[in-house]
């Protein structure tokens, strides 16, 4: 597992991007300002404005990322739920404050990166076992039977065994994507304060301020609910002895994913809702 790291100041992903966003959109006006005539400086006044607003918008986006840690923490509690002890809200629940934040957010995404690598690995490991056992007795006429009656017997077996590759794939890819979040936030905030760029704003800033606790949360209540272990122990049982098979870590495996992409799906909608909202009341042009 990754080890936590301590991050300086100025060497935290987060706060060292939104710096370098606020900055590049202030040096933009200070050019107009120092440069140009009348007309220009009013112009840079105006993106001042701007800058100050992204500014806000930045520091009401962390705060929803916190809240948001805080509330999982809660309804853990409250549900009396335990996650892994080495799993990606762990990390997330080490921080001491918003300077080392976002260097624990990218720890916490090479965690929950492997988990959701780990389920892909075993449900294709079963996928790959039902190949073999439908190949391997349809060669010979004699056994052609049970080539069959294999297919047929586990065809749910294959549905959601590739259910669970298909999301445990996209997720781990997301959880790579994921780490550019510390330039996706601090982007979103600036772009939203412009009547233009409005909408992609929001959108970055729901995917960055809700798919990071999300995603991370899922990968260890997947794990806590089932271990890869069991799904990978399914591939020795794809045989004409399928009687003794017990499909339910798969099965749960692939409820606790649908789930994760809908909370997903809906809490993003709703937060780019929010600042899309707030981008309209604040957008100056």
């Amino acid at each position: 597992m990754p080890t936590l790291e301590t991050p300086q100041f100025f060497s935290d992903p987060l706060v060292a991007a939104g710096l370098m966003a606020l900055a590049a959109q202030a040096g933009y006006y200070a050019i107009y300002w120092f440069l140009g005539g009348r007309t220009q400086k009013e112009r840079a006044m105006e993106g001042f404005e701007h800058v100050l607003l992204s500014g806000v918008l930045f520091g009401v986006a962390l705060i929803l990322v916190n809240l948001s840690l805080w509330g999982l923490n809660v309804y853990l509690s409250v549900a009396n739920v335990t996650l892994p002890d080495d799993g990606a809200v762990k990390i997330l629940n080490q921080t001491r404050g918003w300077w080392d934040f976002g260097g624990n957010v990218q720890v916490a995404l090479r965690v929950a990166e492997g988990t959701y690598r780990s389920y892909a690995s075993a449900s294709g490991a079963v996928l790959a076992a039902y190949a073999a056992a439908v190949i391997g007795f349809g060669l010979a006429p004699w056994t052609n039977p049970i080539s069959m009656a294999i297919m047929n017997v586990f065809a749910y077996l294959v549905t959601a065994a590739t259910t669970v590759l298909i999301s445990s794939a996209v997720y781990g890819v997301a959880m790579v994507l994921a780490r550019s979040w510390p330039a996706l936030l601090p982007v979103g905030a600036v772009l939203v304060t412009y009547e233009r760029t409005r909408h992609l704003g929001a959108w970055l800033l729901a995917v960055s301020v809700v798919a990071p606790i999300v995603l991370a949360a899922g990968a260890d209540v997947l794990r806590s609910a089932v271990d890869p272990g069991q799904i990978a122990a399914l591939a020795g049982m794809v045989t004409p002895a399928f009687v003794f098979l017990n499909a339910d870590p798969l099965l749960m495996a692939m409820i606790i994913l649908g789930l994760i992409g809908l909370v997903l799906s809906v809490v993003t909608y709703a937060a780019s809702r929010l600042f899309d909202h707030a981008g309209a009341s604040l957008a100056l042009d």
